[in-house]
């Protein structure tokens, strides 16, 4: 009913024009009869030019309205093909997005919350970041001996080989040392992890403890589709995730210590080929099976962002992560 009244409604310009013409008329006449001199007839070049301003100003107010807002919607990738059969895997949740659009590009139960093992550590090195560490400041290992052989209890290092040994060889023991050395409790710093989340976007993301040896560390694929992305545009991150290897020398046991990278498809033990490898992260723990999320790009600089939760087993993360993005990259086009 509004909406018809106001598309019959008649040219607001000049209805203001002609609204102040006549109040402009008569307010002339009235002046004019109660004056001692004649009736003079108002001289219309005068009132229009009394009325051209106001006219120009009541116009530059409709024209500084705002522009209407044009939402351009993104060109997705097309699928080709059939749709691959998502039961080929082991994998309980899978999820293949594009990074530049967001698309969701290949899918298994994505949205399952499952607990993420030491893909966890991908969002205890963000709020790492945020405390501004002295990466050359030292301090002493802590935490059980039996969460992890990569270092022990009473071993100093630097912040920079425990940022290292939490991201490249997933020693629980670095991570929870780092976490501790910021000036934080634990508590607080969990809590952090929590709040990122949600900031995030992680609806499903719920954190106990920075290392992920909790069953209750859980997130669902796409989460940690959300959380890869944004470690990854964190330099330290990714240049870090790209070690193959590095030696920790422990001073107090007179000992030096080899570590790999776990990401057997960085390592090359598991063949890859993609042109371009952003960086990945592994994850396990007994009741969540084989984990592995990570970030590649073609030739043609298209990237695509991979999560794999409970695979069978350790190799199978990697060959079923390899062969969902090379899938992808076979079976879809980008828009140029």
């Amino acid at each position: 009913m509004e909406e018809n009244f106001l598309n019959n409604n008649f040219n607001k310009g000049n209805s203001w024009r002609a609204l102040l013409a006549i109040f402009v008329i008569i307010l002339i006449v009235i002046i004019a009869i109660f004056s001692k001199d004649q009736l003079v007839l108002p001289n219309f070049k005068e009132v229009n030019k009394i009325i051209k301003p106001l006219e120009n100003i009541l116009n530059n107010q409709n024209n500084n309205k705002p522009e209407p807002v044009k939402i351009v919607k993104p060109k997705l990738p097309v699928l080709k093909t059939v749709m691959l059969d998502a039961n080929k895997f082991t994998a309980k949740a899978i999820i293949v997005k594009d990074k530049k659009t967001g698309a969701v590009l290949f899918k298994k139960n994505e949205y399952e919350k499952r607990p993420i093992a030491s893909i966890t550590k991908l969002m205890s090195a963000l709020v790492v970041l945020e405390r501004n560490p002295d990466w050359l400041a030292t301090t002493t290992v802590i935490g059980e001996d039996s969460l992890d052989t990569h270092m022990y209890a009473g071993d100093v290092y630097t912040l920079e080989e425990l940022w290292q040994a939490a991201l490249v060889g997933s020693s629980n023991k670095a991570i929870l040392t780092l976490s501790q050395a910021l000036g934080w409790p634990l508590e607080a710093f969990v809590e952090r992890m929590n709040i990122k989340a949600l900031e995030l976007g992680m609806i499903d993301g719920h954190f106990v403890d920075p290392t992920g040896l909790s069953e209750e560390n859980v997130a669902s694929a796409s989460d940690l589709a959300i959380l890869l992305n944004e470690a990854l545009t964190q330099k330290k991150i990714q240049e870090t995730l790209l070690i193959k290897e590095i030696n920790l020398y422990s001073a107090e046991r007179k000992k030096s210590h080899h570590i790999w990278n776990t990401d057997w498809l960085l390592l090359g033990w598991v063949p890859q080929s993609f042109p371009e490898f952003i960086g990945g992260k592994t994850g396990f723990i007994t009741l969540s099976g084989y984990n592995f999320a990570m970030q590649v790009g073609d030739s043609a600089g298209h990237k695509i962002t991979i999560v794999v939760l409970g695979a069978d087993t350790h190799e199978a993360r990697f060959t079923e992560a390899k062969e969902a993005g090379e899938w992808v990259f076979a079976n879809y086009t980008w828009p140029q």
